[in-house]
């Protein structure tokens, strides 16, 4: 494995022209906005796969996509995985027992909001998902500040305004925090990052800066996460994902609140 460090800057400078209600002036500013660009994603002998995503955390955004799709169980499922170093924006890796060895390439275009969608039978695909264990507990102070913590760290989001945040939380601090555009690569990045350090994401809790959708709960019960708390609202697949594989799924969790959808016991009042 390589050096995981991006050098495209992931903003970019526009010229705007702002207006305020009651005003007929408008003003112009400049301001930052978040990069978007494609990453190819090269498995040998399986498919290649082209991501949207923000520049940076390019090695670990392609770990966590390859675990997260079932390709790989853990980086030790990994021969090669490097940079190309003719294009910045491909990935390439090779896997030590490749899934998929009848030469039948898959070529995808997964964009940042893409998720399951298309899924014939997904009643099945929420049957197939691991039932964690319940290792995890957190007291409601804990759960109520996660949002806070992450935001504090999400240094993109304060610069545009226009990146996801979301990071992985483990006996009171996170252990990885990435940013991207989309909600589903930034979660890839940060179980990437975790699979890169060799850091196991078992029992522990996510923080997600927008709404949960069935991939994000499916992501998270592959990584063995135990309970995923978000800013915004779940979906109703989402929530019977995160039943089935008993997650506890936190909704709406701002300004000290929280709705708790699914599996309450990892909630208590006090350590």
């Amino acid at each position: 494995m390589t050096d995981n460090k991006s050098e495209i800057n992931p903003l970019d400078d526009f010229d705007v022209h702002c207006v305020s209600a009651g005003s007929s002036e408008l003003t112009l500013e400049r301001r930052q906005v978040v990069c978007e660009q494609p990453l190819t994603i090269e498995v040998k002998q399986v498919g290649t796969y082209t991501i949207m995503c923000t520049p940076g955390d390019e090695i670990a955004l392609a770990l966590g996509f390859a675990f997260a799709e079932g390709l790989i169980d853990s980086s030790d499922d990994i021969n090669v995985l490097m940079k190309c170093p003719d294009n910045p924006h491909m990935v390439r890796m090779q896997i030590v027992n490749p899934p998929c060895k009848n030469g039948n390439s898959r070529n995808m275009l997964v964009v940042s909001s893409c998720g399951m969608c298309g899924a014939e039978d997904i009643n099945k695909k929420i049957e197939s998902l691991p039932t964690l264990d319940n290792s995890l507990h957190i007291t409601v102070d804990q759960l109520a500040q996660l949002p806070n913590l992450l935001r504090q760290r999400q240094k993109l989001f304060s610069s545009t305004g226009g990146a996801h945040a979301a990071g992985i939380f483990h006996k009171g601090d996170f252990i990885a925090v990435c940013e991207d555009l989309g909600r589903h690569t930034a979660f890839d990045k940060a179980i990437g990052t975790c699979l890169l350090k060799r850091i196991t994401t078992k029992g522990t809790a996510a923080a997600l800066s927008g709404r949960v959708s069935f991939e994000m709960i499916a992501k998270a019960a592959r990584a063995g996460i135990e309970l995923v708390a978000a800013v915004s609202a779940p979906t109703n697949l989402a929530i019977k994902a995160a039943q089935r594989s008993n997650i506890t799924l936190c909704g709406f969790v701002r300004n000290g609140q929280a709705t708790i959808y699914t599996h309450p016991k990892r909630i208590s009042q006090s350590a």
